[in-house]
């Protein structure tokens, strides 16, 4: 059966629809996002910047960086590093709760999440190649635009009666040479394992970085399967 499913993708026109021949290991790629709350008319807006070499993904928010480090045993490091500080904080892949899914934070969703949508349109070919997708979960509905040869989200749209999130691409590119500069500059950054931290409450940096509630477990702007934004362990019930 996967042979079958696995010649018919490889014969199938969209593949053969030029190739992309950018250097799609290497990305960076500017997001907006949108949130609406629409029985409290809460609207906010933020960005961030997705970058990538073959083997790490970085995600760079204006306060701080979420960098993971895709090892040779499919674990996955993850560091976060504080600009202003230029400083660092490095976890172990064991520190880390739940199941980690390299293509969820590589691709801001997730193969899985993929697989499992409706695909309902093609347009454009070769870079510009984009998939549209679909899925109606209860009262939420997620709407996927997808750079297929670039594996790269353009747009992801959640939304309940109540409630829409949006994240859109608006730019990218694909210079080496900056995007390994990039990695090369945090990789600079003096770092503090985590599990170290207990012992250095009396650096100013950590003492801060604890009050602010940023050294958590697994504590991420990613999200699952569902589209849910995934937090650290200290879940805030209101």
């Amino acid at each position: 059966m996967k042979a079958a499913i696995l010649i018919a993708t490889l014969m199938s026109p969209l593949a053969v629809a030029g190739q992309c021949n950018m250097n799609t290991g290497f990305t960076q790629a500017d997001y907006k996002v949108t949130t609406d709350t629409i029985t409290k008319k809460q609207h906010t807006e933020s960005t961030f910047t997705l970058w990538r070499t073959p083997h790490q993904v970085a995600k760079q928010n204006p306060q701080f960086i979420e960098l993971w480090q895709e090892l040779r045993n499919q674990q996955i490091r993850p560091i976060r590093y504080f600009q202003e500080a230029q400083h660092g904080i490095e976890y172990q892949p064991s520190e880390v709760q739940g199941k980690q899914d390299w293509s969820s934070k590589y691709q801001l969703v997730s193969d899985k999440l993929l697989a499992s949508m409706t695909h309902q349109k093609s347009t454009g070919e070769g870079c510009e190649l984009t998939e549209y997708y679909t899925k109606q979960q209860g009262e939420s509905k997620i709407e996927l635009s997808w750079l297929a040869n670039q594996k790269l989200l353009k747009s992801i749209r959640i939304s309940t009666p109540s409630y829409s999130r949006e994240i859109v691409l608006t730019a990218s590119n694909h210079n080496q040479q900056e995007v390994q500069a990039q990695f090369a500059k945090w990789d600079s950054y003096q770092t503090t394992d985590y599990a170290d931290i207990g012992d250095n409450e009396s650096d100013p940096f950590l003492a801060k970085m604890i009050n602010q509630g940023f050294v958590e477990h697994g504590a991420s702007g990613f999200y699952d399967a569902q589209g849910n934004q995934l937090q650290g362990s200290h879940k805030h019930h209101h």
